[in-house]
């Protein structure tokens, strides 16, 4: 057997590491001793298959912490190599130990490649085997066990770096995907301003022929002295119909006011689209990629706010997504604030994220997200990081768009749910009121803070 001819200088040596690239099914043991090592190189597949010896390890490696890395470190390591055989099932028996056979590890190279540990009386302790059987196989080299452990190292090294490049491409193609959805809805809000000289033009209509319209009605046939002709326009019963003309109006300012955030945040989206659009195409460009481009792209992407921590994870693996209840903000300092997204996710932020002495920030009278701002227990909360707090808690509110607005805070130790209260609904035992007047430009700052999920 060529590959036991091969190991034969690693006899007597102690295995000194393992190492394991999960996207390729390599695996390594490294055998060392005074004159030097030798670093048996198993592909079990799907991508790289086949057994060899190689001068060097695998540059792309799983940490300490995967499982099969850290089980042979705690059980095997330091075994000296005792013999390597082949089985007629052409599996391969590497056998450990100084007097006797302490563990045998036994490996089957192919589409359903594995590696299993056993005892000195032949139980298993572990079984590890790599990715998705299915998967096609990249590489079966044939040879010397020089040649197939070089080519099995280099294959994996290239596949790791071209899985990773895959996969950066991937979550770029996500955040052009999420900052184009971004562009439409700002889009949306902008197209609402021309509603504002209709909204006010009602609020007019109604003033001036609001005494003619009967109590309790539901809508209003208006003359349009303006533009000519007759205007129908929808009324709340419950309210008089003069009054319902300080709702147009305030509805109009509302909309005027935030105008200066939308165009901010519109070309805010427009720049960080177009930067990420041109990384996705420069990353596409090569036929080739080295661990330095990599980095540089990862780095880049870094810097345009796209989470890249999933390059490390294996080609067609499937990441459990998890919805958190809450967006987060950044602000300086490291700073975190969290802003509900609805009414339940309030109840769970509120009931079972926020710690007791962290502060607790609503809109005062009208529909919101609960904010809540995360502090050091016994720490008082800066001013500035408040106010920011509470331009968050009027903007993710019913009240966003208006000059001023009332936003109640206190510890989250003083808010409390009622029983069979509706989601969302809290009650405070103690409460502070902040008289905000909405910036527009902190506002801006405040948005940017966002944590992209």
């Amino acid at each position: 057997m060529e590959l036991a001819q091969a190991l034969s200088p690693a006899l007597t040596m102690p295995l000194d590491a393992v190492t394991v690239t999960p996207e390729t099914g390599l695996v390594t043991l490294s055998f060392w001793g005074a004159g030097g090592g030798v670093h048996l190189v198993l592909g079990l597949g799907p991508r790289v298959v086949g057994a060899g010896v190689h001068r060097r390890t695998p540059r792309y490696v799983a940490s300490k912490q995967h499982p099969l890395v850290a089980f042979l470190r705690a059980r095997v390591l330091s075994l000296p190599l005792r013999a390597v055989t082949e089985g007629d099932d052409g599996a391969l028996w590497i056998d450990l130990g100084a007097l006797r056979v302490e563990a045998r590890i036994g490996v089957l190279i192919g589409r359903r490649g594995s590696l299993t540990v056993f005892d000195d009386a032949g139980v298993a302790l572990t079984r590890w085997q790599s990715e998705d059987p299915r998967t096609h196989r990249h590489l079966d080299p044939t040879g010397s066990p020089d040649a197939v452990g070089a080519a099995l190292v280099e294959a994996s090294d290239a596949l790791v770096l071209e899985t990773r490049r895959g996969v950066l491409i991937r979550v770029l193609g996500q955040e052009i995907k999420k900052l184009a959805r971004r562009r439409e809805a700002v889009e949306g809000d902008l197209e609402r301003l021309d509603d504002v000289a209709r909204l006010q033009r009602i609020g007019r209509m109604l003033l001036a022929q609001g005494a003619g319209v009967a109590r309790g009605a539901r809508e209003a046939t208006l003359e349009d002295w303006e533009t000519g002709g007759t205007l129908t326009v929808a009324l709340d019963p419950a309210l008089p119909a003069k009054r319902q003309a300080e709702g147009f109006f305030k509805k109009a300012k509302r909309i005027a006011q935030a105008e200066a955030v939308m165009w901010a945040r519109l070309e805010e989206t427009d720049a960080k689209l177009q930067a990420v659009r041109a990384l996705e195409a420069e990353i596409k460009a090569p036929d080739a990629v080295s661990l330095g481009q990599l980095s540089a792209w990862s780095e880049a992407a870094r810097k345009l706010g796209v989470r890249v921590e999933s390059l490390s994870a294996p080609a067609g693996a499937k990441t459990q997504k998890t919805r958190l209840p809450y967006i987060e903000y950044l602000f300086e300092g490291g700073h975190r604030v969290l802003v509900g997204r609805g009414a339940r996710d309030n109840d769970q932020l509120t009931g079972r994220i926020a710690r007791p002495h962290d502060l607790w920030l609503h809109a005062r009278g009208v529909h919101g997200a609960h904010v809540i701002v995360v502090i050091e227990k016994g720490r008082q909360v800066d001013p500035g990081l408040l106010v920011d707090a509470a331009t968050l808690a009027a903007h993710h509110s019913d009240a966003r768009g208006e000059g001023v607005v009332d936003i109640q805070w206190t510890e989250r130790r003083y808010v409390r749910k009622p029983r069979k209260s509706a989601p969302g609904a809290v009650v405070l035992d103690r409460e502070r009121v902040l008289a905000l007047r909405v910036e527009p430009e902190r506002l801006a700052r405040a948005l940017k803070a966002r944590v992209e999920a």
